[in-house]
């Protein structure tokens, strides 16, 4: 792999629980959320890495740990070899405008009080304060044309806009800071198929232009194994399996990146999934101790007669190379 623009060791974010009134009354008063627990992964310049899994695993906190949307709990970020984890808003400000994320939900992103053209000015005269009227009109033009959007949407406030337009311009007013690596937070979400063909066109003639680094966190199996690199796979937190694209798509070593895509390929999700998977709810915050998170559903521990060494809260399978370029943290790898 070429040299990594982003390297993340040990990554954990856990959220505090209240427990209200009748956690107060047993005297349990509240625990921790483990939303993130130990990712580590690496992504190299000009690369797209994959992020894929169920609801609730995790994904879109990494993502904005990363930008130091939220402290963590425990591990290392570094960009471009410099660790960047502890730093202060301040002393991450230069680097701030280098690390942007497209938000999923871009009626919060944009401010609804404001017209297009002031959302990108306001983003463009934060990298480039010494422009001019002309030179922000300029500016602003070249965005839109980048996106592929007319003139005339500068009058227009995004409520005015379809959601492949607001797509489009959330992506404009990242470009505005000339931004290096880029958390794609599910892109194309709640678009038509068409638009978001358009959008990850888009997305892939910028990187090439630009020279772009993505995380590309996504629920769309088959898109993240088109427009990816690498893809890593995470369930309960952690990560399970690292592999390109094609290898996690086609030929996976996890039980559960089997049945994640193979779940999608057949059509029967809930044929696929033996049960729901765990969710830590108001009254339920404790964690896993140890142990694969997977087992309870997973077929080849049930295959196998559900071996002691699965469960055993003192052998947790670690992420570990079975192929080269290939990770996996599983006891009995396929």
């Amino acid at each position: 792999m070429a040299s990594p623009i982003l390297e993340v060791k040990g990554l954990s974010k856990h959220f505090a629980q209240r427990r209200g009134l009748l956690g107060l009354l047993s005297g349990n008063a509240g625990g921790t959320i483990p939303a993130v627990d130990g990712v580590s992964f690496a992504l190299a310049e000009h690369e797209t890495l994959g992020l894929v899994g169920e609801s609730g695993c995790g994904k879109t906190t990494t993502g904005k740990a990363i930008l130091k949307l939220m402290p963590v709990t425990a591990g290392e970020i570094r960009y471009r070899g410099q660790d960047i984890t502890s730093l202060s808003p301040g002393e991450f400000r230069p680097l701030r405008r280098e690390i942007q994320m497209i938000f999923q939900d871009l009626d919060a992103a944009l401010n609804p009080k404001m017209r297009i053209e002031s959302i990108l000015r306001e983003a463009i005269g934060l990298c480039e304060p010494e422009l001019d009227a002309d030179g922000l009109r300029r500016r602003t033009y070249e965005l839109l044309e980048l996106v592929n959007l007319k003139k005339n949407k500068l009058a227009n406030f995004p409520s005015e806009l379809s959601g492949g337009e607001k797509r489009r311009i959330g992506i404009a007013r990242v470009l505005a800071v000339r931004p290096k690596l880029i958390v794609a937070d599910e892109p194309t979400s709640a678009l038509d198929v068409s638009i978001q063909a358009q959008v990850i066109n888009l997305l892939r003639d910028l990187q090439g232009q630009f020279g772009l680094s993505y995380l590309f966190i996504s629920h769309d199996l088959p898109l993240v194994e088109l427009v990816s690199h690498r893809v890593a796979v995470m369930y309960l937190g952690q990560i399970v399996e690292l592999g390109s694209a094609p290898r996690i798509a086609h030929a996976p070593h996890h039980p559960y990146t089997s049945v994640l895509w193979s779940s999608l390929a057949e059509k029967r999700s809930r044929e696929a999934f033996p049960g729901a998977a765990p969710a830590w709810g108001v009254f339920d915050f404790e964690r896993p101790s140890g142990g694969c998170r997977f087992a309870p559903r997973c077929p080849v521990y049930a295959a196998r007669g559900k071996p002691a060494e699965c469960t055993d809260p003192h052998n947790t399978p670690r992420l570990r190379e079975i192929e080269p370029g290939h990770a996996v943290a599983c006891h009995f790898p396929l």
